[in-house]
């Protein structure tokens, strides 16, 4: 973590701050959370980053540890695959109205073009930042263009903890191709104006990859 700048909204870059460590794994799960340090290491006063752990308190990402003070959330598998349930729901709705916005954005079959280009270039890399950079990309631009902002604010609240598990399970995994071709099925599905067939396959995708990862965190 950088050290911040003094500006006026303190509390919400050392949110950010810490957050972004928590889903880049700088902290990983168990982690102790001292606030001294986390001032320390953010160039801030004690305040900021005790609001800040309210504030990820609230979102699920730091437990109490009782006396012991606070930590980084672990990683729970049931409660993953709950979130995959709900976002299978929502990619569903988000795939179906992306496809009747095709003729109010200039650039979506370039924009999908690019992000799968991106995503096989990642699996080429088998860099795990980049292979998660590049699924959330793809994901997060369907949700855009679904023009709903409500699905954009509510996976929000569910990404952090995708993207710790999705650190955790895509270092031993050998499936990288089989997640682009289906993301490659989806963009068709969308780009062919199949609000149908682009739900479920986006559905099916969001589901399928919640039960893996239940499986993979699952073990001892």
């Amino acid at each position: 973590m950088q050290s911040l700048a003094a500006k006026l909204d303190l509390t919400a870059q050392a949110h950010q701050a810490i957050r972004d460590a928590i889903m880049a794994m700088d902290l990983a799960p168990g982690t102790p959370l001292a606030q001294e340090d986390l001032a320390e290491r953010l160039g801030v006063s004690r305040q900021p980053v005790s609001h800040a752990l309210v504030l990820l308190r609230r979102e699920g990402l730091v437990v109490d540890r009782g006396r012991k003070g606070q930590m980084v959330a672990p990683i729970d598998p049931d409660r993953l695959l709950a979130l995959y349930q709900v976002r299978g729901a929502i990619d569903r709705l988000a795939a179906r109205l992306a496809t009747t916005r095709l003729d109010m954005s200039d650039t979506p079959s370039k924009r999908f073009q690019r992000l799968i280009k991106d995503g096989w270039d990642a699996c080429t890399s088998g860099e795990i930042d980049a292979l998660v950079k590049a699924d959330l990309a793809f994901h997060q631009a369907i949700h855009a263009l679904s023009g709903n902002d409500e699905i954009e604010r509510t996976a929000a609240g569910f990404w952090p903890h995708m993207v710790r598990s999705m650190r955790v399970v895509l270092e031993d995994s050998k499936g990288h191709g089989a997640i682009w071709r289906e993301h490659e099925e989806i963009a068709e599905a969308i780009l062919s104006g199949d609000p149908v067939k682009a739900g479920h396959l986006a559905a099916d995708h969001a589901e399928r990859t919640g039960e893996l990862t239940h499986q993979r965190l699952s073990r001892p």
